[in-house]
């Protein structure tokens, strides 16, 4: 048995045996990345505890803090933006002290294999979309798509068309719902500054999945019961209200299916009230990864000689 970790080469799925790659970049239009490092401009400069994402007019950037500098890309559709404007977008966000840094392009596709398994040869797989800030898997869907291969790894030959058969079935379902989520993120907007954006709400850009989900929840919210059925939702429903909330707490709007407004408002009352009392005794998250010695060896070598 081989398993292919070739990433977007598919040496083996690909060129070997000829799965043909499904393009879903009709609807994920992001396909190009420009990535840099950038230094922190003081040793003990706070180090952000999230990522930070801010959309631009061909796609968005992301913002990691790491101890030793900050792992920074703009994301974006080369449909819609020419490298250069690419360049100069990602430069004025990084400011004119970081003017003499040079991002590196990384170009790739949004999709997947036709076929994840077949004959005896398996792809791990890549990413549809820069989602996970990096040039790696999701590391989620990466541990559950070795996880699931683990478990279900043939006895012998004999039965081994059976088991790849259920591994494509599943593995089919979750790029599907990786794909209504990715896609999730960007036809919420309300932006009509630029096409990239009004194109990410034309309809014919929409999963009809989503589509319908999106119908649905302009009059209920997102539930369990809302096809998110499988025992191991790659996002379940609950991710769903993450991005629908925010979205939706920003524009004024909620939902109140049940007639339980003034029990939600006295419940986020006491979440707020317990987040401030929280934040104001938690140490800052450069020191705290200090005391957790979440360090490279080479960084706490530093630490140590200064």
């Amino acid at each position: 048995m081989f398993i292919d970790c070739t990433g977007f080469a598919a040496l083996l799925l690909g060129k070997t045996l000829g799965v043909a790659f499904k393009d879903c970049s009709d609807i994920l239009l992001c396909d190009a990345a420009l990535a840099v490092q950038v230094p922190y401009d003081t040793p003990d400069a706070p180090i952000a505890s999230h990522t930070i994402s801010t959309a631009q007019a061909a796609g968005w950037i992301w913002d990691i803090g790491l101890p030793h500098r900050r792992g920074t890309a703009y994301v974006y559709s080369t449909r819609h933006s020419t490298d250069d404007e690419a360049h100069d977008t990602l430069m004025r966000y990084l400011g004119a002290q970081h003017a003499h840094l040079t991002p590196r392009k990384i170009s790739f596709r949004g999709g997947h294999r036709a076929t994840f398994w077949k004959n005896n040869c398996v792809a791990v797989g890549w990413p549809l979309d820069f989602s996970n800030r990096s040039n790696r898997p999701p590391s989620c869907w990466s541990n559950c798509r070795q996880n699931c291969l683990r478990s279900q790894m043939p006895a012998n030959r004999e039965v081994m068309d059976i088991v790849s058969a259920r591994f494509n079935d599943v593995t089919h379902y979750r790029w599907g719902r990786i794909v209504d989520f990715l896609k999730l993120h960007y036809v919420l907007t309300q932006r009509e500054d630029s096409a990239f954006w009004r194109d990410n709400v034309d309809p014919a850009t929409i999963p009809e999945r989503l589509k319908n989900l999106l119908h649905l929840w302009k009059y209920q919210s997102p539930w369990f019961f809302d096809e998110f059925d499988r025992l191991e939702e790659v996002f379940p429903a609950a991710s769903y209200q993450y991005v629908l909330y925010a979205w939706a707490s920003h524009r004024g709007r909620t939902w109140d299916n049940a007639g339980t407004a003034t029990q939600a408002a006295s419940l986020i009352s006491g979440n707020l009230a317990m987040t401030r009392q929280m934040r104001s005794q938690l140490p800052k998250n450069r020191d705290l990864m200090k005391k957790s010695r979440i360090w490279p060896a080479a960084d706490l070598k530093r630490e140590a000689a200064t």
